[in-house]
């Protein structure tokens, strides 16, 4: 296969034969952070229920793949979007010509060819058919909507990027994401035994809830214990509104390097009558089978024994050569071909003949075993023992969103491409060095003295001291560089590749306001400069800088959360099973409230103490003597295990709150943006100040914004206008250099959106607010905190 020389080169991916079915365009990569020491610490199992269903109501989007194995670092998942609007044979006309079109035209029109090119796309397949050549054609579908790999100024809204963009918005803190390509010829054509889960008719599966474990968490978890590369595979479409269940799904697993290899008729006897490992079904709790254990002994009753008529079997056997004999459909050659092809391919002999569904219904509460996926991290790659076939090949259409700390790499993967940064280590990423040692040299050539670096190494010569072991503030939390001008101390906090956690820029602000030090926020470029102060879309006060906390609910605020967890010495708290984030509300009394979705407060305290300290009405796990026991919220003993984190299977640990010490951090902070050889301030007004407008308009706005910032409703409380005022012309001074309300223009802005009491000219009020939380909390539970 040709190499890209840069990850959006296009590719020219049919082969001799001209064969695409063994590709896939437009794969969503699933990237985790950490690495195989810190495998212990990723201590959550995402739950993608909710995001299979979303991707599925996507226009366009008719079944979504879910394919994983061993990589080389940590255990691969794809999501791929097919749609059933194009045949397959129309599709690979469509290529056929592209391909014609660029061998005849490469001598003069390079670029045109290389964009015609770019613009064939492929998905994968429906029912029906076997996909080698002599064999019949699948009716399936390859859609145009998908590009083979090109610029992101030439791609459109295609099903990968959609698909990306619902991950990023449900999970995008947690993991990043790429729009890759997949070649999976590696593995080889020839077919190996491929197991095939199958439901036996009127049965289902029990649910996540009732077995507390997911089918595909206990197979990607013994493949890795015994070091299998395994591929698996699943597929699921919904089912039509009229039926009684929600979706059908196909699910299968080739295992490589097994001793399953098929070349004689022996060697199929053996296959046939050997009780093999590593069948699908083992993995999924309730009644279940797989093709690997049909019995077919009567197979040949016909041949042998001389009877007058064929069994039953056979006739369906004769019936179906194109799909190949009934001992192929045992050991699942005719699943592995669709595998590779990304098809469904539904033998009706499953049913027929053994009662068996291949293609499953499910309800949602069965998309659990298909969809939860554990991160799971590799030292040595499970494919590297394997002589006659190899891991899939990876190659990166569009650089999406990273995760912070992954060690996966971009483009084509090689051994020793990436790099052993964890998310919880001390060690940065590459670009954060870079930029800590650039911003040092423009601080010094300001005339700074560097105080302190948090970084071990940094490549410029300070003569007089080393600041890497220099610490200017104790605690475990420190500025990343701290630099003296003037007799002042700055801090200066690197931004980078931390476009999804606003907790760890608030916590520097409020380490910076808590000693109170100007704070310089640095960032690679203007895009992400603005994303500290504001977002891109119409709402003007969203950033961290601009406001320090997450939302409001009818009660109080909602904060970010922190990456540490709730514990004390033996006991971590988890959430309920069907919640996978924490929600905490900071009341106006400064009350700490972790609370359901239906408002039912699952904990409570004082927001200056620690929530260790809190009493939980929530799962947990503790230590008892060499095990650790999973309880209920009321103490029921559910299981135990030898690890916290196999004891914890299926739940999330409950991250802790990062209070705010104000409701924003524009004064003293100061936004800059690396800007050719040096950093240039970032200066963009709020929404709300627009010079050609009248003088009234902006204070009306302005108030609105602050009051909304600084305030919820409640009924019966009020607040005075005068210390309001106080507040907000320091606010309203930061941001802008146009003139302020007097006192008398602010009360007039305010009455433009709320109620205002002036019954008493001297102590007018804003009526049915009350201030969010009092500023100043200091909570023990922030890092810098002693």
């Amino acid at each position: 296969m040709q190499q890209p020389s840069k990850p959006n080169a296009p590719i020219r991916y049919i082969d001799e034969e001209g064969n695409l079915r063994y590709c896939r365009f437009g794969a969503v990569r699933l990237m985790f952070p950490g690495h195989a020491d810190e495998d212990r610490r990723l201590e959550r199992l995402l739950r993608f229920d909710d995001v299979v269903e979303d991707i599925l109501n996507v226009n366009g989007i008719d079944r979504l793949e879910l394919l994983t194995w061993p990589g080389k670092v940590q255990q691969e998942y794809f999501l791929i979007g097919h749609s059933n609007r194009q045949t397959h044979n129309e599709s690979l006309e469509q290529v056929a010509d592209a391909t014609d079109q660029d061998e005849q035209d490469k001598d003069t029109t390079d670029t045109a060819s290389a964009a015609q090119e770019t613009n064939t796309s492929l998905t994968a397949y429906t029912d029906g058919g076997a996909d080698d050549g002599d064999e019949a054609e699948a009716t399936s579908a390859i859609s145009s909507e998908q590009p083979v790999s090109s610029s992101d100024a030439d791609r459109g809204d295609t099903r990968a990027q959609r698909i990306k963009g619902i991950i990023d918005d449900r999970f995008g803190d947690i993991i990043g994401t790429q729009i890759c390509m997949l070649d999976l010829r590696p593995l080889g054509k020839i077919p190996i035994p491929t197991t095939r889960l199958l439901q036996p008719e009127n049965l289902s599966f029990d649910p996540v809830e009732t077995a507390v474990t997911a089918m595909i968490v206990e197979l990607v978890r013994e493949l890795k214990r015994d070091r299998i590369p395994g591929v698996h595979q699943t597929l699921v479409e919904p089912a039509g509104s009229s039926r009684s269940y929600d979706y059908l799904v196909t699910s299968r697993l080739a295992p490589f390097g097994t001793g399953h290899g098929i070349v004689t008729e022996a060697d199929l006897k053996r296959h046939l009558e050997a009780d093999n490992e590593y069948r699908i079904s083992s993995y999924m709790p309730g009644p279940s089978t797989d093709n690997w254990a049909l019995p077919i002994e009567s197979h040949k009753r016909y041949a042998t024994r001389q009877t007058t008529h064929p069994s039953r079997l056979e006739q369906f056997d004769e019936m179906s050569l194109r799909d190949g004999s009934i001992e192929a459909v045992a050991k699942g050659l005719p699943d592995y071909r669709a595998l590779l092809a990304g098809r469904v391919h539904n033998d009706d002999r499953y049913q027929e003949l053994f009662g068996a569904y291949g293609r499953i219904p499910i309800n949602k509460a069965h998309l659990l075993h298909f969809f939860t996926l554990r991160p799971t991290y590799f030292e040595v790659s499970s494919f590297g023992r394997l002589t006659a076939a190899a891991e899939p090949e990876i190659t990166t259409e569009e650089l999406g969103s990273d995760s912070p700390g992954t060690r996966q790499s971009y483009g084509v993967e090689k051994v020793g491409d990436t790099t052993a940064v964890t998310d919880d280590s001390d060690e940065e990423s590459v670009p954060h060095k870079e930029l800590v040692n650039e911003r040092i040299r423009f601080l010094l050539r300001h005339g700074h003295e560097i105080v302190a670096v948090d970084q071990d190494v940094i490549d410029v010569d300070i003569p007089d001291h080393d600041p890497t072991t220099t610490q200017y503030l104790d605690g475990e939390s420190r500025s990343d560089i701290v630099s003296k001008a003037d007799g002042t101390i700055h801090f200066h906090e690197i931004e980078v590749e931390n476009k999804t956690k606003p907790a760890a820029l608030l916590t520097n602000l409020a380490r910076a306001d808590h000693h109170d030090h100007q704070v310089h926020v640095v960032t690679e470029s203007r895009t992400d400069a603005k994303r500290t102060l504001w977002t891109s879309g119409s709402e003007a006060k969203e950033g961290p800088i601009s406001m320090a906390f997450k939302d409001t609910d009818e009660e109080g605020t909602i904060t970010y959360n922190q990456r540490k967890n709730v514990h004390t010495d033996d006991v971590w708290y988890l959430l309920p099973h069907d919640l996978s984030e924490a929600t905490w509300r900071l009341t106006p009394a400064d009350r700490l409230q972790l609370v359901a979705p239906d408002g039912t407060v699952l904990a409570e305290g004082d927001a200056e103490q620690s929530v260790d300290s809190f009493e939980f009405n929530t799962p947990r796990v503790r230590k008892d003597g060499a095990e650790w026991v999973l309880e209920s919220a009321t103490g029921e003993e559910l299981r135990r295990r030898a690890t916290r984190e196999a004891a914890a299977s299926g739940y999330t640990f409950i991250r802790k709150p990062l209070v705010p010490t104000r409701y924003e951090y524009l004064e003293n902070t100061i936004v800059e943006f690396q800007a050719n050889d040096g950093f240039t301030i970032f200066e963009k007004p709020p929404l709300w100040e627009n010079p050609q407008q009248s003088a009234s308009i902006r204070y009306e706005e302005a108030a609105k914004a602050f009051v909304e910032l600084v305030t919820i409703e409640s009924e019966g409380e009020t607040i005075p206008i005068p210390e309001l005022r106080r507040r907000f012309k320091t606010w309203y001074t930061e941001q802008t250099d146009l003139k302020e309300p007097n006192e008398t223009w602010f009360g007039r802005a305010l009455r433009a959106y709320f109620e205002v009491d002036d019954s008493d000219d001297h102590n007018k009020k804003l009526v049915g607010r009350t201030f969010r939380f009092s500023e100043g909390l200091v909570s023990p539970d922030l890092s810098f905190i002693e």
